[in-house]
């Protein structure tokens, strides 16, 4: 006499995955809600001559004349993107995105990338701002 339960593997498969899939989904909303992102070392830029300050929150802050920027600078000589400041392993990098009147650290044009450190004065398109780390 041959029992038959019934059952196949079609039938299990039919209730366990979509139960496997809502278990993922719902552990990925929990730690979504829960996990916070991680710190960065906030930073600035300062106008020594009008005392605005620009914060720099995120790991990469865009700057220049376009609202759609982090940093707006609404000055005709700075470009509508003029530049990136991000947060590397290595600290604090600035990308010049190919603006039309350039980025300079102190005395040296910033050709692509260069290392900025703390107390540098930045210019964009002759808008002079000193980088600070708080």
């Amino acid at each position: 006499m041959d029992i038959n339960i019934g059952i196949d593997i079609t039938t299990i498969a039919r209730y366990v995955i979509p139960a496997l899939c809502f278990i993922i989904v719902a552990y990925c909303i929990v730690h979504l809600i829960l996990s916070k992102a991680p710190k960065i070392t906030p930073a600035c830029l300062v106008d020594e001559l009008t005392g605005d300050e620009y914060l720099i929150t995120n790991w990469e802050t865009s700057i220049g004349r376009s609202n759609a920027c982090d940093v707006v600078l609404n000055y005709p000589s700075v470009s509508r993107f003029h530049a990136v400041i991000s947060k590397h392993k290595k600290g604090w990098v600035i990308t010049d995105t190919n603006s039309s009147s350039g980025t300079v650290i102190g005395n040296t044009k910033v050709e692509r990338t260069a290392v900025i450190n703390d107390g540098d004065a930045v210019s964009f398109g002759g808008i002079v701002l000193r980088f600070r780390v708080k």
